[in-house]
């Protein structure tokens, strides 16, 4: 048998041809040979990375909201943009940590679903406004102004709904990878580029894949903000929400599996990708995720929420409340970056002017 059909080139595609009397496939459009036990694992295990993945979460079954009568809640709506959060009905006066609307309704607590667990607020508001005023000081362009400690005040701390997937799983992966290689001699640089196809197959289990379940948090928001530490995580209790708010989720668990889905099979790309570190580029060609024992559980995680508004724009923060970590963007102020730029660039100018003196006399 001179040619076998079935087998491609790795590298361009073309057919790969026996030669008889050895043990090697050779390809004549790219001059490349392959030895053959080679070629029949990659395309053994380049079979078992293809096709469709396979995810299985079992059913979520909500539990009903039941008091433990720790603390009086009440329902807030915000006539703004719609969000419907609870909290201690001691709160008094607020504003809606979504959209920074001064005027919340203050209603009687309807009840909702019980959260499987949560996490509790380790910074309170003295602390989280220390991490965001300590972060700013990264911003040099800000506008003094945006620093007011009335708004900065208006920070709420929020108990974001999240859901939870815990799963195990058995993943088969195709990379493609170059190793750089660049060396020089008396007349010339070269470089040379080897390139490779890498495959990586095990098991891996993941707890905790956060998923949020507020249409009204940005999600890219909530993943920023993350990683939270959960062995903090408690049983849920009355006295947790005491002197903060909590929403609602609005996105059910069965919407959330293909976002869900989704984070399981970066993870996993991402945690065998690890394992290539010695190679210069590693690019992800094919995945196939499988997985057992997918479970689903909801829980409150502890946010900070700010909204500061500047010329006719709300700038939106989010700040871990178990971990201090800050996410947002913040202003520029124009007249500070131009008075920056013409500062440095009259040392620079005067630098340059004193070298040119130096040189000529």
């Amino acid at each position: 048998m001179e040619a076998i059909k079935n087998y491609k080139c790795p590298c361009c595609g073309a057919p790969l041809v026996y030669k008889a009397g050895s043990e090697t496939l050779h390809c004549d459009s790219c001059d490349n040979s392959f030895e053959l036990a080679t070629i029949t694992q990659m395309t053994e295990d380049m079979e078992s990375a293809g096709g469709a993945s396979k995810y299985d979460w079992e059913h979520y079954e909500p539990r009903d909201y039941q008091s433990d009568g720790e603390v009086n809640l009440a329902n807030y709506s915000c006539p703004s943009c719609g969000a419907e959060i609870s909290g201690d009905d001691t709160l008094g006066a607020t504003v809606c940590p979504y959209c920074g609307n001064s005027t919340i309704v203050k209603g009687q607590f309807e009840g909702g679903l019980r959260p499987d667990y949560l996490i509790p607020f380790k910074l309170d508001k003295q602390a989280a406004v220390a991490a965001f005023e300590d972060d700013f000081k990264n911003a040099p362009f800000l506008p003094d102004n945006f620093k007011s400690k009335k708004k900065i005040q208006e920070m709420a701390g929020v108990y974001v709904p999240f859901w939870m997937f815990d799963c195990d799983c058995d993943a088969s992966i195709v990379y493609n990878a170059e190793q750089v290689t660049a060396w020089s001699d008396a007349n010339y640089n070269y470089v040379k580029t080897d390139y490779y196809k890498l495959f990586r197959s095990g098991r891996i289990s993941f707890a905790n894949i956060p998923v949020d379940g507020s249409k009204k948090a940005d999600n890219t928001y909530m993943e920023a903000v993350e990683p939270f530490d959960y062995g903090d995580a408690v049983e849920f209790s009355d006295r947790y929400l005491s002197g903060y708010l909590a929403d609602k989720y609005d996105v059910s668990a069965e919407d959330s599996i293909e976002r869900a889905n989704e984070r399981v099979k970066n993870s996993a790309v991402e945690t065998f990708k690890a394992t290539t570190s010695r190679y210069s580029a590693v690019i992800p060609e094919s995945t196939k995720i499988g997985f057992s024992n997918g479970k689903i559980r909801y829980s409150l995680l502890p946010v900070w929420m700010l909204n500061i508004k500047y010329k006719d724009t709300m700038y939106k923060f989010a700040i871990n409340g178990q971990t201090g970590k800050v996410v947002g963007q913040y202003p520029v102020d124009n007249g500070k970056k131009w008075r920056y730029f013409w500062a440095v660039a009259g040392v620079m100018y005067a630098v340059a002017a004193a070298v040119a003196y130096f040189l000529l006399f």
